[in-house]
């Protein structure tokens, strides 16, 4: 990755010390200053930095201390102080419900626990060098969850034509 990182702001939330310190050095190694890393073990004084700071990523986990992961992703994405931030969303419980709800609550990227530097490093790439185009829609609000578009689609739904 041949990107500047240094001038980012970073969100990460986490209930687990650990999980946050391996975030934390993965972001340094990538170039971001530690100013520029805002560390949350709770979802109340991680909402809060969010609404005073302008953050370009957000790194947060399913559990955190006081709210679920999918409520904070839903707060962040319906509040009007920057609802298109990109997000990146850990868990260690990574049944496709669990799957499915995170996506459809408006996530960038999932993350599988337990994950490497490496393994985080490769999703900030994605959203680097692959940035999503964001959907304002009346049942979703985040990025579009297509990973690409096909030169062979002729449907107005993207797993096929209506059924009557």
């Amino acid at each position: 990755m041949a990107y500047e990182f240094s001038k980012i702001e970073v969100l990460i939330a986490d209930s687990q010390p650990m999980v946050v310190d391996l975030i934390r050095a993965t972001m340094r190694l990538l170039g971001v200053p530690p100013e520029n890393l805002h560390s949350f073990y709770d979802g109340a004084s991680a909402l809060t930095s969010f609404k005073k700071v302008n953050h370009d990523l957000i790194i947060v986990d399913w559990e955190l201390q006081d709210i679920k992961g999918l409520e904070f992703i839903k707060a962040i994405r319906s509040n009007p102080v920057n609802p298109y931030v990109p997000v990146i969303f850990t868990t260690a419980l990574t049944t496709a419900k669990r799957v499915g709800e995170a996506r459809d609550s408006g996530i960038t990227e999932f993350l599988a626990k337990p994950f490497t530097a490496r393994t985080l490093a490769e999703r900030i790439e994605v959203i680097v060098e692959r940035p999503r185009q964001f959907v304002l829609a009346p049942d979703y609000r985040g990025p579009d969850r297509r990973r690409k578009t096909g030169a062979d689609y002729t449907g107005p739904e993207r797993r096929g034509a209506q059924k009557d």
